[in-house]
């Protein structure tokens, strides 16, 4: 005997997503989406600044170590006809000094001078012999920056020329509290340079200045 059911068929709950929830998830989705892009084009921005300026202020520490260094030794003295030692040109701006140290590698911004007397001479008569040094900072074109390199000569003969700063825009400026080139020397000595890191177009770069005393008396 087969049996009649009567009523409405059983109901069944329809799989997936209704129009409603599919667009509600694309909006949720599209704003987190730009919430998380912000953040990583903000990281990548931040960290190629903080190379840049890495990048920059090694230029900056480099020069400053040895500026201190070279300033606090400059000073000439020479014997003159009644024995006594007179000052004579230390600081040269723009050129060499007067052993030409620096001039095969580069064009010299600034060179320092002094002498070194033989004081420990066996015969006291040559403890007024000198020997003569210089140190000269000259750029080097590199592409679309100058390099700084540092050399130091002692009796003319110059050793292997050092790279102080490798992103230099323009030749560094000098200045001295007093005249740079006159007979007695000054007694603070300045550079000033800008420094932009070549490796990243979006640096601003920057301008600064270092400053360093003469030691000698």
């Amino acid at each position: 005997m087969q049996l009649m059911t009567g009523g409405r068929g059983r109901r069944h709950a329809d799989d997936g997503f209704t129009l409603i929830e599919l667009v509600l998830s694309v909006a949720i989705l599209g704003i987190v989406s730009a919430a998380l892009c912000e953040i990583v084009l903000q990281y990548l921005k931040t960290t190629t600044d903080t190379s840049a300026r890495l990048t920059e202020s090694t230029d900056q520490q480099f020069i400053s170590t040895y500026w201190q260094n070279d300033v606090s030794s400059l000073g000439r003295q020479t014997l003159n006809s009644s024995s006594a030692l007179t000052p004579d040109q230390s600081v040269f701006v723009g050129s060499a000094g007067p052993g030409s140290c620096g001039t095969a590698v580069g064009t010299v911004v600034v060179a320092f001078a002094w002498n070194e007397f033989n004081v420990n001479a066996a015969n006291p008569a040559n403890a007024w012999d000198v020997t003569p040094h210089e140190v000269a900072y000259v750029t080097v074109p590199a592409g679309s920056r100058l390099l700084l390199r540092r050399v130091r000569c002692r009796n003319s003969a110059a050793s292997q020329p050092q790279t102080v700063a490798r992103n230099l825009t323009v030749s560094p400026t000098i200045d001295c509290d007093t005249t740079c080139g006159a007979a007695t020397p000054p007694n603070r000595v300045s550079m000033t340079f800008s420094v932009k890191d070549a490796a990243n177009p979006n640096s601003q770069g920057y301008t600064t200045t270092v400053s360093a005393d003469r030691r000698q008396g």
